[in-house]
């Protein structure tokens, strides 16, 4: 199959790693298939990479006002859509030039399920949604959600269009036999917490608090100003140095005030980690109690309770190979792509 994709993130321009990200559906897929995907970059350029991948990339500046990067990867995928059997937008930002009825795309955020506090996001998200995301709506052929909140959140004239399928992880990569045991860091044992989207900071804090025997190391978070003595921030890393704490951490904390799909999450998973997360709508979609610790569970925020809680590593792994796996998740979007439907 000959399939397109759009994304405004790959390896040259975004935030995610190489291994992690929903970029890795595209990698997947060019395992079996003729893939073409469109980004931007600082030149209009075309190339195959290391995957196979024919990357194209639309000159775009360093700024992206009112979403041009976007508009114009959207402009060249209507360009070239005929010479495809699929196009498929990995995020709602990079559609609005396609043709109505022509595509799949995907919803990461909405508004109305996201809870940003700083006015410069929420500004964005209301502007994304009101210019970029209810066009996509209207025109998609399908709509695929990565939460069920997210689901709930498309209004009801296009719900027979839209369904729930998972966001994934490279279970590959993200593998506790590709560490080595002896490579430990310098501070052990210790609780790690990657990435601050949907963080629940004010909870985060009670539980270091509340544990100052308990050493914490958190990457991507920034520095807190309360500057705690068991806490080591860290940032940066190569995706090896993050598996490694993956691999090495007594367990993963992530209290959260919401939720859609989250990358440490699932790669907490893959690596066969016990979590302690919070029981909302967009974790429930991925963990349950049997793969994880949902902090209304717990009798206190003492975290030494979790050592008597024995969850089993290679369930958690397996359920996340047998679920999450992106070679599972492309399954469910060839029924898509293949125009099949199910039901929400």
């Amino acid at each position: 199959m000959k399939i397109l994709f759009l994304s405004h993130h790959w390896t040259n321009n975004s935030h995610h790693s190489k291994y992690s990200g929903f970029q890795r559906l595209v990698a997947e897929a060019a395992k079996s298939n003729e893939v073409t995907l469109i980004t931007w970059g600082a030149e209009q350029s075309k190339y195959i990479d290391e995957l196979g991948i024919t990357v194209i990339t639309v000159k775009a500046a360093g700024k992206d006002f009112l979403f041009r990067k976007r508009l114009d990867i959207s402009r060249m995928g209507r360009q070239i859509a005929d010479n495809f059997d699929v196009v498929h937008s990995l995020y709602s930002d990079c559609t609005f030039h396609l043709k109505p009825n022509s595509y799949v795309v995907t919803f990461h955020v909405l508004p109305q399920v996201v809870n940003y506090t700083a006015w410069r996001q929420r500004v964005f998200i209301n502007l994304k949604y009101w210019i970029l995301q209810k066009r996509a709506m209207r025109r998609s052929r399908t709509i695929a959600c990565v939460s069920t909140n997210l689901v709930a959140g498309i209004p009801q004239k296009f719900k027979s269009k839209t369904r729930f399928i998972p966001h994934g992880v490279d279970t590959e990569f993200w593998n506790p036999q590709l560490c080595d045991e002896a490579a430990s860091p310098e501070i052990k044992p210790y609780w790690l917490c990657v990435g601050s989207h949907g963080l629940d900071k004010v909870l985060l804090d009670e539980f270091i608090v509340q544990n100052p025997s308990v050493q914490f190391v958190f990457v991507g978070l920034g520095e807190n100003t309360k500057n705690y003595g068991n806490v080591q921030y860290m940032s940066k890393l190569s995706d090896e140095k993050l598996r490694s704490l993956y691999f090495h951490a007594e367990a993963v904390i992530r209290p959260l005030r919401f939720a859609t799909a989250n990358n440490s999450i699932l790669e907490a998973m893959s690596m066969g980690k016990t979590i302690v997360t919070s029981r909302i709508s967009g974790v429930t979609d991925y963990l349950n109690d049997a793969t994880c610790v949902f902090i209304d569970s717990m009798k206190s925020k003492d975290l030494t309770q979790i050592a008597a809680i024995k969850l089993d590593q290679h369930q958690i792994r397996s359920y996340a190979i047998e679920n999450f796996s992106w070679k599972v998740i492309l399954g469910q979007y060839f029924r898509c792509y293949n125009g099949k439907t199910q039901e929400v």
